[in-house]
């Protein structure tokens, strides 16, 4: 663990940057009281407009494969399906700054009675760190069969946001797709945090899925 790290280990809300295991925040919101039927056919769509729809492709696999995992149907059309699913994921940085101590001694000695002495000063050197806020929106639609439009009641919203010193938005999408999905269809009424080390039969599952 460099010296960074031992710094930032004074403040909580960003100890998670250090490891390899990420703290998740999650949220969701829900129109109705219960959790989405199982078995349910859920249609996952990606946006047209996306940047990058090789990476959105990548996200819509693993959802499908954590909806079945989780008892729905993943539906090949939105026609064939009972609700639409859309998501997002999205970066953002932000900078920490501040001053850690530096002792720098000029004179030590042992003293056989008093022990050992080191004589010296202290300074505070500037230091500064990038820390990424990353999130995954999804939202479930209920879908209108009667309209040829994909347009439907929002049902359930689902936020999942970590912060992080990882700027690999594929590698910490595993993990906010985990977190979202412990609570996928349920309103949790408060923001819940969830601890997830890469050890976790989850994560290790979705990492290698193609």
């Amino acid at each position: 663990m460099n010296k960074l790290c031992l710094i930032l280990l004074t403040i909580p809300i960003y100890a998670a940057g250090c490891t390899s295991t990420f703290m998740v925040h999650v949220n969701g919101f829900s129109e109705f009281s219960k959790p989405i039927s199982d078995k349910a056919s859920i249609y996952v769509a990606i946006d047209p407009n996306s940047q990058n729809p090789i990476f959105d492709k990548e996200i819509k696999a693993k959802i499908e494969m954590l909806l079945r995992s989780h008892g729905y149907i993943p539906a090949p059309d939105v026609e064939q399906s009972d609700y639409r699913l859309a998501f997002q994921v999205g970066l953002d940085s932000h900078t920490v700054t501040g001053y850690t101590p530096l002792h720098r001694p000029y004179l030590d000695f042992h003293d056989r009675y008093w022990g050992y002495y080191n004589f010296g000063y202290t300074r505070y050197v500037p230091y500064f760190e990038t820390f990424y806020d990353q999130r995954l929106v999804m939202k479930v639609f209920a879908t209108d069969r009667s309209s040829a439009s994909e347009a439907g009641q929002v049902i359930w919203i689902g936020e999942a946001m970590t912060d992080t010193s990882v700027a690999d938005i594929r590698r910490v999408v595993d993990y906010l797709l985990i977190a979202g999905f412990e609570y996928f269809g349920a309103d949790t009424k408060r923001q819940m945090t969830l601890t997830i080390g890469p050890d976790d039969p989850r994560i290790i599952r979705i990492a290698t899925f193609r």
